[in-house]
């Protein structure tokens, strides 16, 4: 079974690119980091892909230091450079579920939703309160 779980933040904004069939997909880097990591030593950084109407929903979400976790099929993606004649093999997530991590920041609450009031009105009385 080829299955992995990863969780870390983007390394850059997510982009929408279009195959030669007309397919979609969306394409970002996800840096990953262990908390018991030695301070300096560098994250590890893994391409993450999703595909069809998914991506072109997600893209707009996916920026740069956002915290998100990932579970999919990793594929290892083979590259040869002619310019100094070495292969270089790239490891890549094709996501399935895709969570969002961390707290709402107070920027993408709108300013309708903090200043709405409850009233009294909208509160029922304890005799009304089916349980």
């Amino acid at each position: 079974m080829n299955l992995v779980i990863f969780s870390g933040n983007l390394a850059k904004d997510a982009k929408i690119v279009t195959t030669s069939t007309g397919k979609q997909f969306c394409v970002t880097t996800l840096a990953l980091r262990e908390d018991l990591r030695p301070e300096g030593k560098p994250a590890v950084f893994v391409d993450i892909i999703i595909w069809g109407e998914r991506a072109t929903k997600l893209a707009k979400y996916l920026t740069k230091g956002k915290a998100i976790s990932v579970t999919g099929r990793l594929e290892l993606i083979k590259t040869h450079s002619q310019s100094n004649n070495t292969t270089y093999i790239t490891p890549r997530v094709v996501v399935n579920t895709l969570e969002f991590l961390g707290k709402k920041t107070i920027e993408s609450v709108s300013a309708e939703q903090t200043k709405e009031d409850v009233t009294d009105e909208e509160i029922p009385p304890e005799e009304d309160v089916p349980f």
